[in-house]
């Protein structure tokens, strides 16, 4: 048989777990918890735009590497 402190414990427990995760159910618009404008016309553009740049880059930087060569052109 379970005690009465046991019981009085779980009890505590049960309750203090509905209120801590009660302040997380705070639903926003779409994007509206950003620091940019997820709305506006152009946004998807630039945001794929520099993605893509910003992958491309090393693969850029290698190429530009490799191209030189060891110093023998002129650029």
């Amino acid at each position: 048989m379970i005690s009465v402190v046991a019981r009085t414990s779980m009890r505590t427990r049960a309750v203090g777990r509905v209120l801590r995760s009660d302040g997380h159910h705070n639903t926003s618009p779409n994007g509206m918890h950003l620091p940019f404008d997820t709305q506006k016309k152009g946004f998807k553009f630039l945001y794929w735009g520099s993605m893509t740049f910003f992958s491309a880059l090393p693969v850029i930087a290698a190429w530009w590497q490799i191209r030189k060569g060891n110093g023998t052109k002129n650029y």
